[in-house]
């Protein structure tokens, strides 16, 4: 095609490669299946919230004072006298946020699509590491506002830090908190947050770009890819643009969250005011567990078993490419590994609204072993029955409806999107149901909330079943007469 018959965007593409050399640096093509879903991207936009925050943060340096005196009065400060300085404080919370939830979403993918078999182990264990320093960046951020709320939950931590084998507790302990006192606590804090955690995690992510750039984006585990979804396409313009567009939409959402909800300012830390300890959000899980009965009547035992434990299960999970010897990749082999991943999610969001409910009050031993039993029990024995072939789909929901896409969305869109919104819907009725039944197991909220918790829970099960199986009606992979067609009434 001539130039005068190209679009004024590709002639700027074509104008800006020939002036930057976009295309003759070292970054590689992707393949088209990743432009197709953002999951591929998780960790990009990771870095981006990281930048985010950063570049928000160092704006509030020039006006944050790390001083126990004065900590919290500049950041009330920064609030109300600096023009624009709650925004820009709200874009550094929100994207800090972000960053975290985005990097465990990036974590949890990449353990369930075996991002770490031969050749990633090294780009597993450093995205690990990467993991930890951001979290390490919530806890040392955290204490900066010098809220009584943070400060309790700074003590928290530390005394966990206090429960790790000798010699690493005192070491850990002093290279934390000093000698005890609280400016030095504060004044630590602020050079981990500032200066030491975001250069480490520069250097760790410079590391893991050129493992990225030397081993491209993981392979795709669908077992039925097309070709045309397997061709290479350069990373100027197509990713480029394509990071940009996620960017944007990112960096929009980030703005519309800190001015329709904005964070206040706590109350301020006064020394010999006891307050109850409340991590944030992202560690409330950890203090659940450390304030459930058990661990209480255990004592000093008690929490040592469940420092030691937390510390078995990141270690493994940070040498998991040496651990899982198993070769095949795709999710319908490793119904035992799904299950396993699954669980960990569910046990995470369940302790952190025990810890969210309990304020200020240790958790009944009941409840957390129900808490664990139940979704153990409903998650494993459902791997149990994929395992055995009781049950089993031809293939896996995503690969399902990524085919239905593929074959009707060009012919009957407005059935995809319904069914697609109906799997949604039902997911989320799923969700409420359990959280009703858990309410009237714990809450005492009565027999017809029962009642209603199992209903929306039966319902949600059939339409599910009901959804997968017209996408296979859709795509052939089953017979009108299938028993389980005229169960559900389909056909």
């Amino acid at each position: 095609m001539s130039e005068e018959g190209k679009s004024i965007v590709d002639r700027f593409a074509r104008w800006l490669d020939e002036n930057f050399g976009f295309t003759k640096t070292i970054l590689r093509p992707a393949p088209m299946y990743s432009l197709k879903n953002p999951s591929y991207w998780l960790g990009a936009l990771a870095v981006l919230a990281f930048f985010s925050a950063g570049i928000a943060g160092v704006i509030m340096l020039q006006y944050y004072e790390p001083h126990p005196d004065t900590a919290w009065e500049s950041v009330s400060r920064i609030m109300v006298e600096v023009p624009f300085g709650n925004l820009i404080r709200n874009i550094h919370i929100y994207s800090a946020f972000s960053m975290i939830f985005i990097t465990f979403l990036h974590f949890m993918r990449n353990y369930f699509v075996v991002a770490y078999k031969k050749p990633r182990e090294l780009m597993w264990i450093v995205g690990m590491l990467m993991g930890l320093v951001t979290l390490l960046m919530g806890f040392t951020g955290y204490l900066l506002p010098w809220y009584a709320l943070s400060y309790a939950a700074v003590g928290f931590g530390i005394t966990m830090i206090k429960h790790l084998p000798y010699p690493l507790s005192n070491f850990l302990e002093y290279l934390v908190a000093g000698y005890g006192t609280d400016v030095e606590l504060l004044r630590r804090f602020y050079v981990f947050h500032t200066v030491l955690l975001p250069a480490v995690l520069i250097i760790l992510l410079a590391i893991k770009l050129h493992i990225f750039e030397v081993h491209g984006i993981t392979e795709s585990l669908s077992r039925d890819l097309p070709e045309e979804d397997k061709k290479l396409v350069p990373w100027f313009p197509h990713v480029f643009l394509y990071f940009v567009i996620l960017a944007c939409v990112f960096f929009a959402s980030i703005v519309v969250a800190s001015i329709i909800y904005p964070f206040g300012l706590h109350e301020k830390y006064t020394p010999g005011v006891v307050t109850i300890p409340m991590p944030e959000w992202y560690f409330m899980w950890t203090y659940a567990i450390a304030k459930t009965e058990f661990i209480e009547v255990l004592g000093e035992t008690g929490f040592k078993i469940f420092i030691t434990v937390l510390l078995i299960v990141t270690l493994l999970f940070i040498f998991l490419p040496f651990i899982d010897k198993w070769k095949d990749k795709h999710p319908s082999e490793r119904p035992f590994f799904i299950a396993l991943g699954v669980w960990i999610i569910i046990q995470i969001g369940l302790m952190t609204y025990l810890a969210w409910i309990t304020a200020g009050s240790y958790i009944k031993s009941e409840h957390a072993v129900l808490s664990i039993i139940i979704p153990t029990i409903i998650v494993f024995t459902a791997a149990y029955v994929y395992k055995r072939r009781i049950m089993k789909p031809p293939e896996m929901v995503w690969e399902k409806f990524a085919k239905l896409r593929a074959t009707t969305l060009h012919t009957n869109s407005k059935t995809y999107v319904w069914n697609s919104v109906k799997l949604i819907l039902t997911i989320a009725s799923a969700g409420l149901s359990f959280r009703i039944l858990y309410g009237s197991i714990f809450e005492g909220l009565g027999v017809p909330s029962t009642i209603l918790g199992l209903a929306l829970l039966t319902t949600s099960t059939l339409e599910a079943m009901r959804t997968i199986y017209s996408a296979d009606l859709e795509l052939g992979n089953v017979k009108k007469e299938n028993w389980l067609g005229r169960w559900l009434k389909i056909g």
